[in-house]
């Protein structure tokens, strides 16, 4: 008897302990499912804004099954366009990065799910170009390379300080 009441208490506790399951995803007026995940939940959304009498679509959200949200940025003629962030599944930050007519352009910064920066370099026309930046999970810078451009010649000499 004595173990039936352990077992039956430890099972009410489990049962109380445990998560909600997936997050709803909320949407406002102007947002609209784009595309769901077999489980129903939605994949990506967009935000539409009303141009010149039209409704056209100006921001992106992209969430993970569970409806943790993975990416969010704006958007232009259908493409990315200006500043995303990418995040972990728990909602931490994982990169972020800005965007040309859906080519990555500029800084990108990545971080560990802690908060610390992993590495950080620049695209130029959706490719690594310059001196990309890796550290380890204590801030230490561990790399650095040196990306070219198609094409490009470089006559200077980059140093790096250790």
């Amino acid at each position: 008897m004595k173990k039936l009441i352990i077992f039956l208490m430890a099972g009410i506790i489990v049962a109380s302990c445990s998560n909600d399951g997936p997050k709803k995803v909320q949407l406002s007026d102007k947002e609209k499912v784009i595309t769901s995940f077999a489980n129903g939940e939605p994949q990506i959304v967009r935000q539409f804004e009303d141009v010149e009498g039209t409704p056209e679509a100006t921001y992106q959200k992209e969430y993970y099954d569970d409806g943790n949200l993975l990416k969010e940025g704006p958007i232009l003629n259908n493409k990315r366009h200006g500043y995303w962030k990418t995040y972990y599944r728990n909602g931490k930050l994982w990169n972020e990065s800005t965007f040309s007519d859906g080519m990555l352009i500029d800084t990108i910064k990545g971080y560990y799910t802690d908060g610390q920066l992993k590495y950080q370099g620049i695209y130029k026309n959706g490719q690594k170009t310059g001196v990309w930046l890796f550290f380890d999970e204590e801030g230490k810078l561990t790399d650095n390379k040196v990306y070219m451009q198609p094409g490009e010649i470089r006559e200077d000499t980059l140093y790096m300080a250790q």
